[in-house]
């Protein structure tokens, strides 16, 4: 298992991977997904948003983690970027489809998932330093 790790965090794919999923939160939010199944959660729509800016957040940490080493507060700046672009995309949802509307709280939902992201590859971080650096 500390093999494969070891590969998906030194991989070229993960900036490929952080694009495609950046492409895919896009494409997703601003479609109309009314049709697709719901799982009959309390505040499913935000669980959604809070998992998917998570995983966002951590494919883009993780793609840039190799590139950065003399920058140390790129992190900060990367998660500050991400929840920017939440909002943006909320904005969008408002102005340029008649299916989705701006919602506040899933900008708190896309900020949380962020969060706890970053807060957790700044605990993870040297763990994941020495994974890429011992390949």
């Amino acid at each position: 298992m500390q093999k494969l790790i070891k590969r998906i965090l030194s991989s070229k794919y993960l900036l490929f991977l952080a694009i495609v999923s950046t492409l895919v939160i896009s494409y997703l939010s601003l479609s109309d997904i009314s049709s697709l199944p719901k799982l009959e959660v309390q505040f499913e729509d935000k669980w959604y948003h809070l998992v998917a800016y998570f995983a966002l957040n951590s494919v883009w940490l993780l793609a840039i983690s190799s590139y950065k080493s003399r920058f140390a507060r790129f992190d900060a700046l990367l998660s500050v970027g991400i929840i920017g672009f939440g909002i943006v995309i909320e904005v969008f949802q408002e102005l340029i489809t008649d299916y989705r509307v701006f919602d506040f709280y899933d900008i708190i939902a896309n900020s949380t998932g962020v969060i706890v992201s970053y807060l957790t590859y700044q605990l993870l971080k040297k763990r994941i330093l020495e994974n890429i650096n011992t390949n």
